[in-house]
């Protein structure tokens, strides 16, 4: 393969990514409908790959699309595969996002004819531990009640609003407040901080996005180690006191913060050893069946 092809899967035929199209006329084109998964993949394998599929579902439930329609696993699957091994990945640690979209073209409406397109993207992951700096973002999350906040939907606008905010001011990431002036998530992450043996991380009230992997470090934390866990409604005072902070998510799984504007924190710290000790060992022992 030469060293620019790069391949894409669409509605699952694989094709050079320059040769790729879609119909110019849809609901996914013009209003944003659809949504979509990032996952991580080691030799292959994605960490709780059936939870991301549940998750892209909800989301297609919530656009409307009917059930005969939804993604099916294994077929999703197989086609993931399909295209690391046309890019070479399969031995890799690499990023793949799923995208599906509406096919429909009647506008707010219902299409009688709604068909989707599925387009599946796979590129090699440098997986950096470099600690992340993040800044205080002026864009709040959007409220639940505007749009469900556990469904990675495409229009998605707010989060690169704060995220290219951060890389303006030369910080990594934007840490978001809700519209209560809570502390809420980064723009592309979830947030824990230890204060005196009790780990914090906001709730699902403070309108985040609950990623996968927060689910699954929440867990390590209650079952398997010896730390507090308290998930509430905080301030920005509260974690700026914070003896340390990280991120979680998918791609990333866990990052250090070492700086939220003016204020710094460890770079290290015995939990997160202890986390990422624990995560490997879920990682091994999962069924990916």
């Amino acid at each position: 393969m030469n060293k620019s092809d790069h391949f894409v899967s669409v509605n699952g035929e694989i094709v050079l990514s320059e040769n790729a199209t879609i119909p110019a006329i849809q609901s996914g084109l013009f209003y944003g409908a659809g949504c979509f998964e990032t996952m991580r993949t080691e030799q292959g394998k994605i960490f709780r790959f059936k939870k991301h599929i549940e998750r892209l579902n909800r989301g297609l439930a919530y656009l409307g699309v009917p059930e005969y329609l939804f993604i099916d696993t294994d077929e999703l699957r197989n086609q993931i595969t399909a295209l690391l091994n046309a890019n070479q990945l399969s031995d890799e640690i690499a990023k793949v996002r799923v995208q599906v979209s509406l096919d429909e073209q009647a506008g707010y409406g219902f299409d009688e004819n709604l068909s989707l397109i599925t387009i599946i993207n796979c590129t090699r992951y440098s997986d950096d531990k470099t600690p992340v700096k993040l800044t205080l973002s002026d864009v709040r999350t959007v409220p639940n009640e505007s749009r469900p906040c556990g469904l990675k939907l495409s229009n998605m606008l707010h989060y690169r609003g704060a995220y290219r905010e951060a890389k303006a001011k030369g910080f990594d990431d934007s840490l978001m407040l809700n519209t209560l002036n809570f502390v809420a998530e980064t723009s592309v992450a979830n947030i824990f901080w230890l204060k005196k043996g009790t780990v914090y991380t906001p709730s699902k009230r403070t309108d985040i996005l609950p990623g996968i992997m927060r689910e699954e470090i929440t867990a390590l934390i209650q079952n398997r180690s010896s730390y507090n866990l308290k998930v509430g409604e905080f301030t920005i005072e509260n974690i700026k006191s914070a003896d340390f902070v990280w991120i979680t998510n998918s791609l990333k799984e866990i990052a250090v913060v070492e700086r939220i504007d003016e204020v710094s924190f460890p770079a290290e710290h015995e939990i997160v050893s202890l986390l990422m000790q624990q995560l490997q060992h879920q990682k091994e022992t999962e069924n990916y069946e």
